[in-house]
């Protein structure tokens, strides 16, 4: 545009300077336009000169082959819409994935407090951990289920029993990754009782014989028996269950059942079973009445609990935390003393620990205490200041002694000369005892007694205070 106006500038200068001196020209000097400039230029001959100071024009490509004259494009608009509908889709679908991922991030984080939640609650962990069938349609399981729902109160009472030995159990079935229905045995054997006996021996919340327990561990003397031990009985119980259930291949019906009337009467009416050709499961066998009532009654228990508001049963939730604390003390300890120091009442010390039958701790055998959590602190304080307790067990041993010591200087005994005529009939008759008697500690098969034998014959009752 510069070179433009100079090359205007210039002409206009000759043309004024042609019109100064006289020479002819169709240029007006008022008027001069582009087109009169444009002419003098020709005139002049410096329009080649302006035309190859000046640049080219960019050439117009046709992109029509068919020289036809050039159309708008009639999908233009339609294309603009699909863009735009495009745009507004990848809007649609980034706003849908960042609902997505912030649903999963709450529902993440819900279940976390949810699993928060039921952890805090050690009945919920029980609950997780079923694993066992259940057998509601069974007669037998639907009888006593109808039976215990009958007395919610009970119900609730094991439940509380249960709340200071429950997480222990769960936690141990846990780590050893077995089903918590066995959780409930012990509403089955003992009904959380630690000093629960049975008729045929049976000691324990988990019931041991004593030839079973002595079998997995458990120390029983005259001052100590471990069957009463609540974490001593569970692990010997447990291990007593994984081996019954490596034995049947995983059953644990047939599992619990041996566990009830032994492994060798199971494997009997098992084999029994298999040689008439019938099913071997726990249902088919014939086993004692106690032993075909006892898995039913705890499936029941099972199906109560996990459903208690059905049964009209308010569970109170058991903290999931350890409610016991254990201390491990190198001397006799007298635990009414201790209770009564720490201001707690003596029943419920003894009662957890049970396994002392005197009420005195017993190093030898068990240097451990349990103690409730709550009262740890102050229990363990009172018993490191207590004097070692007088040990029960060797004063009941030295008493015992001596007053077989002093029968000993007694003679329960007297020995007699048998002489000719004698027989056992008037011997016994005359020394106050019989004649069965009089063989037996003789050994003497039958009746025939020689003169000069001499017999040994127990003293009657009213000779020895004589």
């Amino acid at each position: 545009m510069p070179q433009k106006k100079s090359i205007f500038a210039t002409i206009s200068v000759v043309a004024s300077f042609m019109l100064a001196y006289g020479f002819s020209s169709n240029l007006n000097a008022q008027s001069l336009d582009e087109a009169s400039l444009h002419k003098a230029a020709q005139q002049l001959g410096v329009l080649h000169q302006t035309q190859a100071k000046q640049k080219k024009p960019t050439p117009v490509v046709n992109r029509n082959t068919n020289n036809q004259p050039y159309k708008a494009d009639p999908y233009a608009a339609k294309r603009q819409q699909i863009l735009r509908q495009n745009i507004a889709r990848k809007k649609a679908y980034q706003q849908r994935l960042t609902q997505l991922q912030r649903q999963k991030y709450q529902r993440i984080h819900s279940k976390k407090t949810q699993q928060q939640n039921n952890h805090r609650n050690v009945w919920n962990r029980v609950y997780q951990g079923f694993r066992i069938r259940d057998y509601n349609y069974h007669p037998l399981v639907k009888r006593f289920t109808n039976e215990f729902s009958r007395s919610p109160a009970r119900i609730q009472r094991l439940a509380d029993r249960s709340s200071d030995y429950l997480f222990m159990v769960v936690s141990e079935l846990n780590r050893r990754g077995m089903p918590t229905e066995l959780a409930l045995l012990p509403f089955v054997e003992s009904a959380y009782r630690n000093t629960a006996y049975s008729h045929a021996g049976a000691a324990g919340m988990w019931q041991f014989i004593p030839a079973t327990g002595r079998r997995y561990g458990l120390k029983q003397t005259r001052s100590y028996d471990a069957r009463l031990d609540p974490f001593q009985s569970t692990r010997a119980a447990l291990d007593y269950l994984q081996q019954l259930n490596r034995e049947f291949r995983g059953d644990w019906l047939l599992t619990l059942a041996a566990y009830n009337a032994g492994e060798y009467r199971v494997h009997r009416e098992v084999a029994k079973n298999k040689r008439l050709g019938r099913r071997t499961d726990y249902w088919s066998l014939n086993l004692p009445r106690e032993t075909r009532q006892y898995v039913p009654r705890l499936l029941a228990y099972k199906q109560i609990l996990r459903q208690p508001q059905r049964y009209r049963i308010r569970l109170r939730g058991i903290p999931n935390s350890p409610a016991l604390a254990k201390i491990y003390v190198n001397k006799a300890v007298n635990l009414r003393k201790a209770a009564a120091y720490a201001g707690l009442p003596p029943q419920q010390l003894l009662a957890l620990n049970s396994g002392y039958l005197h009420g005195i701790t017993t190093p030898r055998y068990s240097n451990s205490i349990i103690l409730p959590r709550q009262y740890a602190g102050r229990l363990n304080q009172v018993i490191q200041k207590l004097p070692p307790a007088a040990d029960v067990h060797n004063k009941t041993a030295k008493k015992w002694y001596k007053k077989s010591r002093r029968r000993s200087k007694r003679s329960r005994y007297v020995h007699y000369k048998v002489r000719r005529g004698d027989n056992l009939y008037r011997i016994a008759k005359k020394h106050g005892t019989t004649v069965k008697k009089i063989k037996r500690l003789n050994r003497i098969r039958g009746n025939k007694i020689w003169p000069g034998k001499r017999l040994k014959i127990a003293k009657s009752r009213s000779r020895r205070r004589a």
